[in-house]
């Protein structure tokens, strides 16, 4: 396995996960702008509710791309030790 499979297997994942979980975050607000809108409610500001939703998907995107790195460099390092012996 390359050096720098494990940080472009991460970054792949980061970037895939954070921009799932942003389009999720971004149906959700419009479905609930709808909702309120249709309801006479005023409507709230997209950066005003999106910011926290952005920080969530950069810790869980975050979080997702550690899993992935350990378990590549670990699998690297032992493939690394058993080419040795």
């Amino acid at each position: 396995m390359r050096r720098w499979a494990p940080w472009a297997a991460a970054f792949v994942i980061w970037n895939l996960s954070f921009d799932y979980q942003l389009r999720r975050a971004g149906d959700a607000f419009v479905a609930d702008q709808l909702q309120r809108w249709q309801q006479g409610e005023p409507v709230e500001l997209i950066r005003d509710v999106f910011r926290p939703q952005v920080r969530r998907a950069a810790v869980v995107s975050s979080g997702a791309a550690i899993a992935v790195l350990a378990a590549g460099v670990y699998g690297a390092r032992r493939r690394t030790r058993a080419a040795h012996r």
